[in-house]
């Protein structure tokens, strides 16, 4: 409604850790209904490594939770069950930079369910740069807030800190 509402024809939506896939999915089912409401389109865009989880980089990651290669992705199945949505593979740290000077409608949500501090933080970098790269407002949504080992200190809580604190 708020890109209708600014006359902005289309928006972004982002998946930052998509693993099995079904947040893309749902995230097809929602672009639908949003185009039968609104009539914005939304362009869909699933990050992940394609191989799981990588390697812990820093000790906010958590390390003792999540063993390298979790949730793996069976891309040929993945690719198999979406309608339109675009997978984009790769380390987030390299993939959001090429992915954002790409020229792609404004962001106008972003799911993020990359578990580690140091993935979310790289994925932050998805919000950086010109402001017409954004809708005025950007919901977000949080996967691994709370639960066994998730603390203000690691994981998406303390990435959250840190961009909110520097921003």
């Amino acid at each position: 409604h708020a890109a209708a509402a600014l006359g902005v024809p289309a928006i972004a939506a982002l998946e930052f850790g998509v693993a099995g896939g079904n947040g893309l999915l749902a995230l097809e089912r929602a672009a639908a209904a949003a185009k039968e409401l609104s009539g914005t389109e939304v362009e869909i865009f699933g990050f992940d490594t394609g191989t799981g989880m990588p390697p812990p980089s820093d000790p906010r990651d958590a390390p003792w939770l999540i063993e390298p290669s979790y949730f793996e992705m069976d891309e040929a199945a993945l690719r198999a069950r979406l309608n339109g949505s675009r997978l984009i593979l790769g380390d987030v740290a390299e993939t959001v930079t090429d992915w954002s000077g790409s020229g792609h409608a404004p962001i106008g949500f972003i799911a993020f369910d990359l578990d580690y501090y140091s993935s979310t933080m790289q994925a932050f970098r998805a919000l950086d740069g010109d402001a017409e790269r954004l809708l005025p407002r950007v919901p977000c949504y949080f996967d691994d807030l709370f639960g066994y080992g998730w603390t203000d200190f690691t994981g998406e809580r303390a990435a959250i800190a840190e961009f909110n604190e520097a921003h």
